[in-house]
């Protein structure tokens, strides 16, 4: 029987070398074998002295004794396995202890105990069975106590007494999650073509609850989008080796893939450090997981941020530090056993439309960043974009008094190829094409999605519309995502993959935001549903 305690002293997996597998926490469990928690049958005690002579009252007490030892054990032994099963990753979890706790240490105690004693004039019989249970992610143990003894005494009495006592503590849960709800916004259309951008709430406080299926919908997510591997400052309050754990448990039983971001800002020992973190992470989970690697994300807006000074903005594009941090990153991946063609990227929006085909000035020299990329990696490159109707400067409200917005309304949440989202991607499709001579481009959607309740970073003039971040906005639009196959027009190449943001809730360089199709890390239910019973 293996020692849970010897088990917790395995080899962090952040000091294991480039491509070991040093997880414990990520042992497959066999949820067909029990073989570890095969109950014994606990033997007969030594010989009882002779009985006297028979009388009623003493054939009552052997029948009593005989019956309460066959429902103690037999309730003992039914009990055990069925509370200290063991689950697979892929199967469904029945118990309600796996998600309603993801924040504690990690590890599942039960405890059985079954008692009954009878004593009667000449013979006092005890029969005790202790099962105890500790189940952690990689190991099952289970002890098993019994006693007997014969004594004599002057007195009759029976008790019988069973309790049990449950100790869940799991840091994250060990069954696949999916958010509940009453309300099914499916099919999804093109499943393998899309994915979910990971928020920083669910990535730092609780990775294991990435919903397998698309919330509202039947169909498995294939893809995640991750804006970095780690935060350095979620480490004064989250571990990363468990959220690593966790994040590879779901990623690779899932079969999906992984878009990969890194940061590019004014401060570049942050950079590189984040880098670090994003080649340490693939190559943990591994190549096969990788759809590729963007390289910053809306860097052409970085000069607009308050934090950012005249000089980084000079140097971000102007001054080449942008372009040489990209070709720094492809030399790294040259170098990594099996990552030399790893597909890379850089995530833009829709300010780029201000030139023509991209702007290009000296705080956002867009146009000939690309123009240069394109010569080094050509076909290597995906042109990856972010669209958001919800955030749109254009949008315009409906002529009178009454504020409201119908029109824009029809216009953003529609997938239709004359509403807004298919229209601004065909344009930048279209702008590509005459960047670099092809229709047929790798294209992403990094990032689309809707607000509810009304996001404190929407500063257009919808913020007067009371529709515009409504419940009902937020369902309609996410409903058009999934159900829309891609495509941007006739005779015009839909997209390749698109990203829908996000999972959870989250925090927007402080300001909060509430595009997640799920509210927080304690709620098991979806957001969009149609009763408010599920939390």
């Amino acid at each position: 029987m293996e020692d849970p305690a010897a088990a917790s002293e395995q080899p962090n997996p952040l000091d294991a070398g480039p491509r070991q597998e040093a997880s414990p926490l990520m042992a497959t469990r066999d949820s067909g074998n029990d073989a570890g928690m095969v109950l014994p049958l606990v033997g007969p005690g030594p010989s009882a002295p002779p009985a006297p002579p028979a009388a009623s009252s003493m054939i009552r007490t052997v029948c009593v004794i005989v019956v309460c030892i066959v429902v103690a054990f037999g309730a003992g032994t039914l009990l055990s396995p069925m509370l200290s099963q063991d689950h697979d990753g892929g199967g469904e979890d029945s118990s309600p202890f796996q998600w309603i706790w993801p924040f504690g240490p990690q590890g599942l105690t039960n405890t059985t105990t079954s008692s009954t004693r009878t004593s009667s004039t000449g013979t006092t019989s005890t029969a005790t069975k202790t099962v105890t249970t500790t189940r952690t992610a990689t190991t099952t143990s289970t002890s098993i106590t019994s006693t007997s003894r014969t004594s004599t005494s002057v007195t009759e009495t029976s008790h019988t007494s069973t309790s049990m006592t449950f100790t869940t503590t799991g840091l994250f849960p060990l069954a696949p999650f999916s958010c509940l709800s009453d309300m099914n916004l499916g099919p999804v259309k093109h499943p393998d073509k899309k994915g979910i951008a990971l928020d920083d709430t669910t990535f730092s406080q609780c990775p294991s609850l990435t919903t397998v299926q698309w919330p509202n919908a039947k169909e498995n997510i294939t893809s995640l989008r991750l804006f970095k591997a780690w935060d350095a400052t979620w480490s004064e309050r989250y571990d990363r080796a468990q959220s690593w754990m966790a994040l590879k448990h779901y990623i690779v039983s899932r079969g999906a893939k992984v878009l990969y971001g890194t940061q590019i800002s004014c401060n570049e020992t942050a950079d590189d450090t984040d880098w670090l973190f994003v080649k340490e992470l693939m190559i943990y989970i591994g190549r096969e997981h990788v759809m590729g690697v963007a390289v910053g994300n809306e860097v052409e807006l970085l000069h607009t941020q308050q934090t950012c000074s005249k000089k980084c903005a000079e140097d971000m594009f102007q001054g080449g530090y942008f372009y040489t941090k990209v070709m720094h990153r492809a030399n790294d991946l040259q170098v990594m056993n099996g990552f030399e063609d790893v597909t890379l990227t850089t995530v833009m929006g829709g300010f780029v439309l201000g030139g023509s085909p991209f702007v290009n000035t000296k705080e956002a020299g867009v146009l000939d960043f690309f123009k240069k990329i394109y010569a080094n990696f050509g076909r290597r490159w995906a042109w990856s974009w972010n669209t958001y109707p919800y955030f749109d400067p254009h949008i315009v409200m409906d002529e009178g008094p009454w504020h409201t917005c119908s029109k824009a309304m029809m216009a953003a949440i529609n997938f239709a190829p004359s509403s807004m989202l298919p229209g601004q991607l065909r344009e930048l499709r279209t702008r590509m094409q005459q960047v670099t001579g092809n229709v047929d481009d790798t294209m992403w959607l990094t990032e689309t999605g809707w607000s509810y309740p009304r996001a404190s970073t929407l500063s257009t003039v919808m913020r007067n519309c009371a529709e515009w971040s409504t419940n009902e906005a937020f369902a309609l639009y996410y409903q058009g995502f999934l159900e829309w196959d891609l495509s941007l027009g006739p005779n015009v190449r839909g997209l390749d993959h698109a990203f829908f943001f996000t999972l959870r809730d989250s925090i927007n360089f402080g300001d909060k935001e509430n595009f997640g199709l799920i509210r927080s890390c304690k709620s098991r239910g979806c957001k969009m549903r149609h009763h408010e019973g599920v939390v």
